[in-house]
């Protein structure tokens, strides 16, 4: 991937309408972390999302509200090309999370989807005929792209980048 981007992760407090961001963490296109965040949602973190990401209530009990990083988030992602590796979930909860509090939406240049991208690119197809997608950290351990700490934003965020490069050194 040629010229500027971020690399956006977020954990939540479900995958429903109504859940929100506990933590968000962007990295920058040479890997360096520009935010990394703990994130205090208006709803209580339920137990299953906690055990998936380790993230309580009792850790974001003095975290700023989402709306409180409304304009940091705005600021370093308006008008840029953003990647995740499940950019339709972690672009979905931000715009939940922002609409929750009346917050306009974030207009950037365009959003990529890695998982999308590594689906074609290791080219596995399934059962319904187009690409198969596969877990983040699977992903990068088939590409030897070594451990990370799955379900922590930073982490997740950083894994993406390196399979992006990884990915776009290929090309």
């Amino acid at each position: 991937m040629a010229g500027g981007f971020y690399v956006l992760d977020t954990e939540t407090t479900g995958l429903g309408k109504g859940d929100e961001i506990v933590q968000i963490a962007i990295v920058d296109q040479q890997g360096a972390a520009v935010m990394n965040e703990l994130v205090k949602p208006r709803i209580p973190i339920p137990r299953g999302a906690s055990a998936i990401h380790g993230i309580t209530d009792r850790h974001v009990r003095h975290a700023p509200g989402i709306g409180e990083l409304y304009t940091e988030i705005s600021r370093r992602l308006a008008g840029e090309i953003i990647v995740a590796y499940n950019m339709d979930f972690d672009w979905r909860m931000l715009q939940q999370s922002f609409g929750k509090l009346s917050l306009p939406a974030i207009r950037v240049l365009r959003r990529d989807c890695a998982m999308k991208q590594y689906a074609r690119y290791h080219g596995r197809r399934s059962h319904r005929g187009g690409y198969a997608w596969h877990k983040l950290q699977n992903a990068a351990r088939q590409e030897g792209l070594g451990s990370y700490d799955a379900h922590d934003a930073l982490s997740d965020a950083r894994m993406t980048w390196a399979l992006v490069r990884k990915m776009a050194a290929a090309d």
